[in-house]
């Protein structure tokens, strides 16, 4: 497994080098040409979306790589770009601090060798003829950023190595033990090989949606009511006296006062389900006063999650009928939003019964019974997040899409008996019952030691890229001035 030498500071300077450079023209967007804000500070150095800086090079460059690889440019993928420009930018703000506090400066002799081959003849050698012909703004241009990048690189290459090597050994980086290495070769020799059948839980039977509507009916009744929403309490009470001494119509009260954060233009409640209303008033002791409202009469002002609201009940509420198609939908659109819990209960209880069955007649057997498919699960070992130096768990096999990042799946899994049948594993929306059928031994020997330090390399990398991004030191206001001074424009 060989990384690439590019980082994205190398980068940038091979597309300046080729006189590319492509700036978002939204430098000012939606501020008559005013500065637009910081995005953001690492240990009190603002991060500017200014030419020339570090960011708006990601940006630019990043766009370029975008637009030269075929893909379109478009609102969510400017998001993405400004998202890795960001951090890339937070990334080589650290690194250049950290190797500036070393007193490391980049020896004119690295940054020669850097330009060479730049400067060739038709041979493909270096050449001083060249050299000299070239624009000297250019040279000037590239020797100060291929200077700047060795700086940083050199923070990234002492930490997390380079490609520069002697013999085999790694000129920088830190070092992985012989015995850490041999001791991750080894993980791939014990695997196991399953059998396996998934519930899918989007196949919640419609039975047990309108057992659950049923049983809650008050849920599911639909309200006809219109609303007004006020900031403050004295605002809606002040109003609720006008309504009461008829000197203003509830529609036009609507108009005037409502913030309309529940209700359409005319005032309608849009979230009119008993459900939907319990969860916009503040004390559960309120929702009887709305729900229960006679015809054409008005609620007192009632608390809600955003401010004072004052109701008005415009015609009669609506009994669910659960033989109707759409409010079948609507039991399961609220069970899956609020309480997915008993969805999830019905096919662990399912799943338990399945596996007793499997115990006593066969897991062959108990899939027919239950109508389901037996899905061979190939041998793998344990390798949490199917790690690309083992071997690995197939996630194409129904229900595991998950399960390379589920740690109770691999806990299960590599504790059983032989032969045994698993306890339901939940997997995402799957249930999956596992029975352990054999031992196979793969070949440690065949993963190069080399393979495993570059996936140790990548790990440290990321996991530093993490940690700084959470860095009490970083201020992120990326989303607050993204949305606001460019995305909203």
């Amino acid at each position: 497994m060989k990384r690439s030498v590019y980082t994205i500071g190398s980068l940038i300077i091979l597309l300046i080098a080729a006189g590319i450079f492509v700036l978002v023209p939204i430098f000012s967007a939606g501020m008559g040409h005013k500065r637009l804000p910081a995005f953001g500070k690492y240990d009190g150095t603002e991060i500017r979306y200014e030419q020339g800086t570090d960011f708006a090079n990601y940006v630019a460059n990043i766009a370029e790589n975008f637009k030269n690889s075929g893909r379109e440019i478009n609102d969510s993928n400017y998001d993405y770009i400004f998202e890795y420009a960001f951090n890339a930018a937070v990334s080589k703000l650290a690194a250049k601090k950290a190797v500036a506090k070393s007193g490391y400066t980049v020896p004119a002799a690295a940054v020669n060798r850097a330009m060479r081959p730049y400067f060739t003849d038709e041979s493909g050698n270096y050449s001083q003829r060249v050299y000299k012909q070239a624009d000297p703004q250019r040279v000037a241009d590239m020797r100060k950023n291929f200077e700047d990048t060795l700086f940083t690189d050199r923070y990234k290459s002492d930490l997390f190595g380079s490609s520069e090597t002697m013999g085999k050994t790694p000129l920088y980086g830190l070092k992985s033990s012989e015995s850490e290495i041999n001791f991750i070769r080894k993980m791939n020799d014990k695997q196991r090989a399953f059998n396996s059948a998934a519930f899918n839980m989007n196949d919640y039977p419609d039975s047990e949606k309108v057992a659950y509507g049923k049983e809650n009916i008050k849920k599911f009744v639909k309200y006809d009511i219109s609303i007004i929403n006020c900031d403050d309490k004295a605002k809606a009470s002040s109003l609720l006296k006008r309504l009461s001494n008829s000197e203003i119509t509830f529609a036009d009260a609507v108009g005037e006062y409502s913030k309309k954060s529940y209700s359409d233009e005319t005032g309608k409640l849009r979230s009119n389900y008993g459900y939907q209303i319990e969860r916009i008033i503040d004390d559960t002791a309120d929702i009887e006063k709305v729900t229960e409202l006679a015809v054409d009469t008005t609620s007192e002002v009632i608390k809600t999650s955003i401010g004072y609201s004052i109701f008005h009940a415009d015609g009669e509420p609506v009994q669910p009928d659960f033989d109707d198609e759409d409010i079948v939908k609507t039991v399961y659109n609220y069970l899956t939003s609020y309480e997915f819990s008993r969805v999830e209960d019905y096919y662990v209880n399912l799943a338990k019964d399945f596996a007793k069955e499997a115990e006593a007649s066969g897991f062959d057997s108990a899939c027919r019974k239950y109508s389901l498919k037996n899905n061979a699960v190939e041998s793998f070992p344990l390798n949490y997040g199917n790690l690309a130096v083992l071997d690995k768990l197939d996630t194409g096999v129904q229900g595991l899409y998950t399960a390379s990042n589920n740690e109770n799946f691999f806990k299960t899994a590599f504790a059983m008996e032989m032969n045994a049948v698993s306890e339901p594993i939940v997997l995402n929306r799957n249930v999956v019952v596992l029975q352990y059928i054999s031992d196979t031994h793969g070949d440690s020997e065949e993963i190069p030691p080399e393979a495993v330090s570059d996936e140790l390399s990548n790990y440290d990398s990321s996991s530093s890229q993490t940690a700084l991004l959470s860095s009490p030191k970083l201020e992120n206001n990326l989303h607050e001035v993204y949305f606001k001074y460019i995305k909203g424009n």
